[in-house]
């Protein structure tokens, strides 16, 4: 097993957090597994792949705000 020191990670690429971190690292495990033949010669496991992306800036990340906006106009009532 390889160990790495996720928050070193997460600092040196500017995530907020290790939650965020493991999102990112898990969508980008679950691409290379889609992706899985077309990959000639991997043997690596997925997610220390994922994580070596990361850490050598080959992936970046956005998170979209799903969350309903409010209207500042709007009462609401208790």
């Amino acid at each position: 097993m390889i160990y790495m020191d996720l928050e070193k990670i997460y600092k040196k690429r500017d995530i907020p957090n290790k939650y965020i971190l493991t999102l990112v690292v898990a969508a980008r495990a679950r691409q290379l597994s889609e992706r899985k033949g077309a990959i000639s010669g991997y043997d690596e496991k997925f997610i220390t792949r994922a994580v070596e992306d990361l850490t050598q800036g080959k992936i970046k990340y956005s998170f979209v705000d799903t969350s309903p906006k409010k209207n500042p106009n709007e009462s609401v009532e208790a």
